[in-house]
């Protein structure tokens, strides 16, 4: 194979004279071969790695799903265990609140409770406007209210304010006036608004 300087430019002439043409046919089909095998393994190798990397994506996502689940598993006893406590709460505050079939005997338990505190009930009357409650409570909730004169001794009004506020249901009391009168008189006149709060039908 003849020689040649680097610094020569180098034609085809002196390339053919170079490369013998079976050197050229041989050097044709490696080429031809490596392309052939770089294409194989563009076409063969990269869908592969390709959804290798899909799945192990997949895997990692199961895996993490799993855990999820595991750790909810894991609180599973501790929530039932709230909500069960909740539920206990829940029970107990709506126990406070008067039944609808107890409506009609609203009258009567105060005054059994004024009859308790020594004081005596000279007049009663529904108020037209009951006490309003927000909503949600409003939808499972009423209220139905009474304004009422009492006459007792001052301290017995006062037990009779406080055994309503702590009644085992829902009672409140606002709008309290109190005739004038000394605290160690035996009778005072009060006028005051009693509100009870009443479950709605359908909702015990």
């Amino acid at each position: 194979m003849p020689k040649f300087k680097l610094n020569q430019q180098i034609s085809l002439e002196a390339l053919k004279k170079m490369f013998p043409s079976t050197d050229r046919k041989m050097l044709i089909q490696n080429a031809m071969i490596a392309a052939a095998f770089a294409i194989f393994i563009f076409l063969f190798f990269v869908p592969i790695l390709m959804q290798n990397k899909k799945m192990m994506d997949q895997v990692n996502n199961f895996k993490w799903r799993i855990n999820q689940a595991n750790l909810k598993i894991a609180r599973i006893p501790q929530l039932t265990k709230e909500k069960e406590i909740f539920g206990a709460r829940t029970k107990q505050i709506r126990d406070q609140f008067f039944d609808v079939k107890d409506a009609d005997q609203l009258i009567g338990i105060i005054s059994t409770i004024a009859a308790d505190s020594g004081v005596k009930i000279s007049a009663s009357r529904p108020v037209e406007k009951p006490a309003e409650l927000p909503p949600p409570f409003s939808q499972m909730y009423m209220s139905r209210s009474y304004e009422l004169i009492v006459v007792g001794g001052y301290h017995n009004v006062g037990s009779f304010i406080n055994k309503l506020e702590h009644y085992s249901k829902n009672f409140s009391v606002h709008n309290i006036q109190i005739a004038g009168g000394e605290k160690n008189d035996t009778a005072h006149q009060c006028t005051l608004i009693v509100v009870a709060y009443i479950k709605r039908m359908g909702m015990a």
